[in-house]
């Protein structure tokens, strides 16, 4: 083996955790990574790595691994991630300011610390905060900032709860706030598992506070929505037929949405005397167009997502039964 480097090539994590580690290729792949393990310099591979020899059982070299980690290890206000960036040393932002690639680095060395053949109680403290500054990360909607990331860090959060959790124990949790708002949760036996909330709080920008008593593990989150302009956009749709026959088969209308957009749901009611279906996609069956007729509709759709860089969308009208006559704008 003249260079270590042809060994990174063919190795996935998902690899090692779907093959049996007793199998002659696998192997022989841990053991030319065991070779290299002290050469390696970049953080990502680290914990990558550390990962795949924790679910290899290699409890040696991924112990090795995780004390490199830790020397490389960001921690503030009990919050402890990694990054490959030094100009993220400082950054304790919440999403989507920090960078992806931190999330799921950070979550594979989560998994790494759960995954050894004996993990200790220091261990668990880690995690514990670890789990602090990813959960800190999460959006309102329980993702992260990529697909990426939201799948290795939910599954590195998911190993955490399965190994803190625990059937006994119970706790009252209690929020409230200086302007008489006041709301109980009850964490018990039959609740444990039950994912408990309020909609909404009584003033924004307030002060509130979280009060837990009793014994037990519970994870208290608060998500923030940002009230955001509407926009509404006017759809003008005219449609003849310029063919050969003098009027049309049935015709369909097929209206792309632009990304982030539906349709005023009032706006539709100028069209239910229309076969209609799937309103989101407004595909609208016409019996026939006539040659001399123009029909002419008004549609208006709001954003309900905030999408950056938008494409354009097309509208495509076709004859259903001559689907080669068709006119797309």
């Amino acid at each position: 083996m003249n260079s270590p480097a042809p060994c990174f090539a063919p190795v996935r994590v998902w690899h090692v955790s779907l093959l049996s580690t007793q199998g002659k290729l696998v192997q022989s792949t841990l053991r030319c990574l065991q070779q290299v393990v002290h050469n390696i310099t970049n953080i990502y591979t680290e914990a990558v790595l550390a990962y795949a020899f924790a679910l290899a059982g290699d409890y040696e070299t991924t112990q090795e691994l995780l004390y490199k980690l830790e020397e490389q290890a960001i921690k503030s206000g009990g919050q402890i991630h990694w990054s490959p960036k030094p100009s993220s040393l400082a950054s304790t932002d919440i999403w989507p300011d920090t960078q992806s690639v931190d999330i799921e680095l950070t979550a594979y060395v989560l998994l790494a610390y759960l995954s050894k053949p004996r993990v200790h109680a220091g261990d668990m403290t880690t995690a514990a905060g670890i789990v602090a500054w990813l959960t800190r990360q999460q959006n309102a909607y329980g993702g992260f900032a990529s697909t990426q990331d939201t799948v290795v860090a939910l599954q590195a959060l998911a190993k955490y709860a399965a190994r803190t959790f625990s059937p006994s124990g119970q706790a009252l949790v209690r929020v409230k706030s200086q302007r008489g708002f006041g709301k109980a949760f009850q964490v018990n036996r039959q609740k444990r598992l039950l994912v408990q909330q309020v909609a909404s709080l009584l003033a924004v920008p307030g002060i509130y506070t979280v009060q837990a008593t009793g014994s037990g593990c519970v994870y208290v989150q608060v998500s923030v929505y940002k009230e955001q302009n509407c926009q509404i956009l006017s759809l003008t749709i005219q449609v003849c037929y310029v063919g050969a026959r003098g009027t049309s088969n049935m015709a369909l209308v097929e209206v792309e949405m632009l990304s982030g957009f539906i349709p005023v749901r009032s706006s539709l009611e100028e069209v239910r005397h229309f076969p209609l279906t799937l309103p989101e996609e407004m595909k609208i069956y016409f019996p026939e167009v006539l040659g001399e007729t123009s029909l002419k509709l008004n549609i208006s759709v709001e954003q309900d997502v905030e999408v950056q860089n938008l494409k354009a969308a097309t509208v495509h009208v076709y004859d259903y039964y001559k689907p080669g006559e068709i006119s797309l704008t």
